[in-house]
């Protein structure tokens, strides 16, 4: 297919390329003259948007996708043989989630945004679990009746995976924490105990939610303990083995 033939494919780099030079006589859609105005213009849109967009056409769900798309399809995987490809065949092992989705949309239901979702795609030579946050949108003709969907997305899998190394290091952390015998604590900037270990419950109680000032602590304790909670958020540096004489002339040794 000659690139300057049709206007509504021009530009969109790659995949701009790749749609005006595929053989589409030989899919359900046909020549491009002969496809209808909802396509050519969501078309033009994807191929000029700076975010990833794929989109299923006809009764077939043909498969068009920008470049914005392109990286998360890895390499040594689908791309670029699904362009022109049905949806069923394109993501066969993932379908069972996607192909309910997509008829859904077609049959007028209302699909919410889905995020950070686990699908599993065959790219740089394996199938690998990626997730997705995505929404899925109609696409109309003139008189009303859907003839695509468009989904607009983005790869989550980095910010995921590194959430779970977080929550996965926090748990370490807990782990620990509660397996010494030392108190251990976290306080925000307004002095109020957002975490305490084992070791503190027992000493102190259960705490957790209340301000320096509710500990049942006696009133000069109280004070000079906020005094080095608020020179550590203020100077954001730490203090060693700060002391404070308790009533019973016990000492209190603490690091911030």
């Amino acid at each position: 297919m000659n690139g300057n033939t049709y206007a509504f494919l021009d530009g969109g780099g790659e995949m701009g390329s790749l749609i005006r030079n595929f053989d589409w006589s030989k899919t359900s859609l046909g020549s491009p003259a002969e496809w209808p105005s909802s396509l050519r213009t969501t078309l033009s849109i994807i191929l000029n948007s700076k975010f990833p967009m794929f989109l299923y056409w006809g009764k077939d769900l043909i498969s068009f996708y920008n470049d914005a798309f392109r990286p998360s399809l890895g390499n040594h995987g689908k791309h670029p043989s699904i362009l022109g490809m049905r949806g069923d065949e394109v993501w066969a092992e993932s379908w069972h989630f996607v192909g309910p989705m997509l008829e859904d949309v077609i049959a007028g239901v209302e699909v919410p945004l889905v995020k950070d979702q686990l699908l599993a795609n065959y790219r740089n030579g394996r199938v690998e679990d990626v997730y997705w946050t995505f929404s899925y949108s109609p696409v109309k003709n003139d008189s009303g009746k859907v003839e695509g969907v468009l989904v607009t997305c983005i790869e989550t899998t980095s910010s995921v995976l590194d959430q779970h190394n977080i929550s996965k290091i926090a748990e370490e952390y807990k782990a620990l924490s509660d397996n010494t015998p030392d108190l251990i604590s976290r306080w925000d900037s307004q002095y109020r105990l957002k975490y305490a270990n084992i070791a503190f419950v027992n000493k102190v109680g259960n705490v957790v939610g209340k301000d320096n000032s509710q500990m049942g602590q006696p009133e000069h304790v109280a004070s000079e303990f906020q005094k080095a909670l608020k020179k550590v958020f203020d100077s954001g540096l730490p203090i060693e083995h700060f002391n404070v004489v308790h009533s019973d002339t016990t000492k209190a040794y603490y690091h911030m």
